[in-house]
Order: structure tokens, then sequence, then C-alpha cells
């Protein structure tokens, strides 16, 4: 069996065409950067299966995560 991974977390700023946002990342000893799916989704990009380039999958918009029901003040 394989072993464990230790790896720490962070933010991270990334810039996919021409949208931009903050993301979670593992902060791990890698041979390759990894770029993952939770980055391309959360800015609206996809690689496209035929000719590996990105692309846009829906439009762009802002938006934010909280820890706090709507209405009620954070």
């Amino acid at each position: 069996m394989g072993g464990g991974l230790r790896a720490g977390v962070s933010l991270a700023y990334f810039r996919v065409l021409d949208r931009d946002g903050v993301f979670q990342v593992a902060l791990a000893d890698s041979p390759e950067l990894i770029l993952g799916v939770t980055v391309l989704e959360g800015l609206g990009v996809k690689v496209d299966p035929v000719t590996g380039k990105l692309e846009y999958s829906r439009p762009y918009s802002l938006a934010t995560l909280s820890s706090h029901p709507p209405g009620k003040p954070a």
C-alpha cells in the first residue's frame, strides 16, 4: 500500500485567461505544478478535450463564500 502525503494548506491567487480569484491550495513537494479542477470550475474555465486548450465554460461573475447565512450580519 502507498504511504500518506503531508501537505500544508494556504490560499493562492490565480489568473487564468482574463479571470482571477483566490482559492485554497495544498502545498506539497511535487516534481510538477498541478492546477486542480476546483480552480478551473471556480473561474468558469474548462479544458477542451479535443484541443487541450482552455476555454470558457460559463459566464464569469463574482461569487463569495461565507459561513454566515444570507440576511444575517457577519
